[in-house]
């Protein structure tokens, strides 16, 4: 055991001290920061003319979002809502968000119109405007377009019952709440998502492969632990840079978002943010959930990305493989008509790291029970990491170094 924690801390210690690495994840964590603060730099203009900065724009719209926190999404803040848009002249000339009666009537209810329009799944603002507010149709039909959503994604009548009581789960009237940061942690888990599968091949990509090609191989294998404990070192050694490199990653994109936006909204049911979901947690658990399973993916892709390069035996194919499966996932879809190949593609950790894949309608049956995708695949990522790290030991066993 003293032998394995030896060789584990000198492979940490040499990953630490990969400049590449240090290089990458301040890149990462630099554009993640500017990413956020981009949305306050700058100003709205219209047809050339100024209207206000977006910080103002910004600061104005948080004041009337902090003033709606605590009222229940229901028959009186509808018809509220409704009415007080109803007083904008709508004109082809003039953008209705300029008059002065949008700024006055319409502006303090605009997070709950936008809600409004994204439960009701409606398109174009005549469309709700023409709507008699109803507080049990607004819910109603919500139900009817999430019913219309599991039939597209060819769900089974056991997983449309499985939903349908989480949906009662949650209750409504909803009760609205400002919840600003982590909106903008969903919109960012994608990218924060990209970063970290990027940023594990560039720093892993050598901890077999360089034994090969600086032709070290020959002394680390003929040693007395070079074919047992030091391939476990190592293994142990990169699932420890792709959890802390995470963790890390992870923390400043909260510290960040928390500083911008504050962190109410906490306990805010998560279908203000995200209406097509039908889990029955909040805001604050949704975002641990997602980032939590984050570091599940990151387990699994470090040991894939090593096993690969000991098989590849090269840096330079095995980024190009990773980061190739990693753009095949952000321009291809499954089509859904495809039940179990779409459940599979959108489970690999390419993927599976988005709000609507981690907060997906897939379950997995077991025994009667259904698992949704957050617990199911945490699990399968644990199981294949197991698996893909026991394929890999053999290979790197075997390895004869010949032709030198």
């Amino acid at each position: 055991m003293n032998n394995f924690m030896v060789l584990y801390r000198y492979e940490c210690k040499k990953l630490s001290g990969k400049k590449i690495a240090w290089i990458t994840f301040t890149l990462c964590i630099a554009t993640i920061i500017i990413s956020l603060c981009a949305p306050f730099i700058g100003s709205y203009s219209v047809r050339g003319e100024f209207i206000d900065t977006n910080l103002n724009m910004y600061q104005t719209d948080k004041r009337y979002s902090e003033a709606l926190s605590g009222r229940e999404i229901n028959q009186e803040l509808l018809e509220e809502t409704i009415a007080a848009y109803r007083k904008i002249p709508y004109t082809e000339e003039l953008n209705y968000s300029l008059t002065e009666e949008y700024q006055q009537y319409a502006r303090p209810y605009s997070a709950i119109f936008q809600f409004i329009v994204g439960t009701m799944n409606m398109r174009t603002s005549e469309a709700i405007l023409s709507w008699q507010p109803n507080e049990e149709d607004l819910y109603n039909k919500r139900q009817l377009w999430l019913k219309s959503v599991w039939e597209d994604l060819r769900l089974s009548k056991s997983e449309m019952k499985f939903w349908q009581e989480r949906e009662i789960q949650i209750k409504t009237p909803y009760v609205y709440q400002h919840h600003e940061a982590y909106r903008t942690l969903t919109s960012c888990y994608q990218t924060a998502g990209a970063f970290v599968l990027l940023l594990i091949p560039i720093c892993l990509t050598g901890v077999f492969s360089e034994e090969h090609t600086r032709k070290t191989d020959q002394i680390i294998l003929c040693s007395s632990l070079g074919k047992t404990k030091i391939y476990w070192a190592k293994i142990a050694a990169g699932i420890s840079f792709a959890v802390i490199s995470t963790l890390l990653l992870s923390l400043f994109t909260f510290i960040t978002a928390i500083c911008l936006h504050g962190a109410d909204g906490f306990q805010a049911v998560f279908q203000l943010i995200f209406k097509v979901s039908s889990a029955p947690v909040t805001c604050g658990q949704a975002i641990m959930i997602m980032y939590g399973n984050m570091i599940f993916a990151a387990i699994v892709t470090s040991i894939f990305v090593m096993v690969l390069s000991e098989l590849l035996h090269s840096n330079i194919a095995t980024l190009a493989v990773s980061t190739g499966l990693l753009i095949m996932a952000m321009i291809f879809v499954m089509p859904e008509r495809y039940r179990v190949l779409a459940q599979i593609w959108d489970w690999l950790p390419w993927c599976f790291l988005s709000p609507w894949n981690v907060f997906g309608q897939y379950t997995v049956s077991i025994l009667g029970h259904h698992f949704t995708s957050w617990q199911a695949v945490p699990i399968i990522y644990l199981v294949a990491s197991i698996v893909i790290a026991a394929i890999g030991k053999p290979i790197y066993q075997r390895f004869q170094v010949s032709g030198r």
